[in-house]
């Protein structure tokens, strides 16, 4: 057998074994000494929402899982035993040198590192998301997903002296390199749908993926000959090769379909908020279920977020109202806005919930960091922020609590978020000014 027929055959896999997205399926065989049904995935969300929150109408006053629900919370009523509101959480590294807060405090949302303030020179550290996409992005096609409500460029200054690649981004891959985010829910249809053909039949499918695992059982017998005849070089070449056939091989073998994953409707563009923060959430969900990603960032804005929100009666800036000096009518109006958030948690929560997993579901398989760059707009503080942790990372969380931390614990968001990235099996880890996992979640 020559080395050029292996090439072609490798050849034709690159081309016509397109990798499509697939749900998590209860069906799906492992094809070994004893079949098993395969755990479901855990999933890992950040959301960040801007301009902090009206604590008053936030912050539960009892602690424990008996407490009332607060204003704020109750689209979220119906959800309370999935998820948990943290009190007494401080992110040290957000404060600024000097005025900033809203940048450095979006450029510690999930790095928890302290931002070199400049304009020009850019110096982080790495967020949770990539510290969990390291680990864990392997297992999908896109190792982590980065979304958003606005865009806008990294250059620049954004907020008093800090470059706009703070204020802009919560993702990041290392000390100089921020993940931008994609805001065209089309453009994310497109990447969670990419290679997917949404004319073939489950049947058509199936013989596919028969196909190509007979294509690699050809290609690894063919190497294992050739192998005889080579050097001691090219066989380690040969070895390097057949180890990424095997890889292939094993997907093949533990990801069996009964039906595709199909995209559907693509969604129409629009520039209505609130319409276009559902289709994103929508998306969120669609990813995971067609487990194209477990690892999402989702910013509900920048940094100093100016939306309005003329469908509340509101027409002045976020930004603006979130200065409020106590004044009643902004602080009714920050309630409405932090209202309206919660109810999109709330949506994404529920869509989750709705999806199957073999005895449980999306959401209790996941777990969604929710909080914000400061805690009063009007304070520009970075303690005890406003955090809800959602979901039950697959039964390692205890949802449906208040639990609060008082302050002069000094306790971390860094600890929450590598507690948080434990129920996805990443451990022995750190974050920015960690110092272990957080206890009692």
């Amino acid at each position: 057998m020559s080395i050029h027929r292996i090439a072609g055959r490798r050849a034709f896999l690159a081309g016509g074994a397109a990798i499509v997205a697939l749900p998590f399926l209860e069906s799906i065989e492992l094809r070994t000494a004893s079949a098993q049904t395969p755990a479901a995935p855990r999933r890992l969300i950040y959301y960040y929402v801007p301009n902090g929150i009206h604590m008053a109408t936030f912050k539960p006053t009892a602690a424990g899982t008996a407490y009332p629900t607060p204003p704020m919370l109750m689209p979220l009523e119906a959800l309370k035993s999935d998820f948990s509101v943290i009190s007494g959480l401080e992110n040290v590294p957000a404060k600024p040198d000097g005025p900033g807060d809203h940048a450095s405090g979006t450029s510690a949302f999930i790095t928890c590192v302290h931002a070199l303030k400049s304009e020009t020179t850019i110096q982080l550290g790495i967020s949770v998301d990539q510290v969990a996409a390291k680990a864990i992005g392997t297992a999908t096609r896109i190792p982590s997903m980065q979304l958003g409500m606005s865009g806008g460029s990294t250059a620049g200054n954004c907020d008093s002296g800090y470059g706009c690649a703070y204020a802009r981004n919560i993702s990041w891959a290392d000390v100089t390199t921020p993940l931008p985010k994609l805001i065209d829910p089309v453009k994310v249809f497109d990447q969670i749908f990419a290679g997917v053909n949404p004319t073939e039949t489950a049947t058509a499918a199936a013989k596919r993926r028969a196909y190509d695992k007979s294509v690699l059982d050809a290609i690894t017998s063919d190497a294992k000959g050739l192998a005889l005849k080579l050097g001691r070089s090219d066989n380690l070449k040969l070895d390097q090769y057949l180890t990424g056939v095997r890889a292939l091989e094993t997907k093949l073998m533990t990801m069996t379909p009964v039906s595709q994953c199909m995209p559907g409707t693509k969604p129409a563009a629009t520039t209505d908020f609130p319409a276009k923060v559902a289709i994103m959430s929508d998306l969120m969900v669609m990813a995971m279920q067609c487990d194209a990603t477990r690892i999402i960032t989702f910013m509900l804005g920048n940094a100093i977020s100016g939306q309005t929100y003329p469908a509340l009666g509101i027409t002045g800036g976020h930004h603006d109202i979130s200065h409020h000096a106590n004044d009643p009518t902004k602080l009714s109006q920050l309630a409405t806005i932090g209202l309206w958030e919660i109810t999109q948690l709330a949506y994404l929560m529920n869509k989750m919930k709705a999806v199957t997993e073999g005895s449980s579901n999306m959401l209790y398989n996941s777990a969604i960091f929710f909080s914000s760059d400061i805690s009063d707009g009007n304070r520009h503080n970075h303690d005890d922020l406003p955090v809800i942790l959602a979901g039950s990372g697959g039964g390692a969380l205890k949802p449906g609590q208040h639990l609060i931390f008082p302050t002069n614990m000094h306790q971390k968001v860094s600890n929450l978020l590598l507690t948080m990235v434990g129920t996805a099996g990443v451990t022995n880890v750190t974050l920015g000014d960690s110092t272990g996992p957080l206890a009692g979640l």
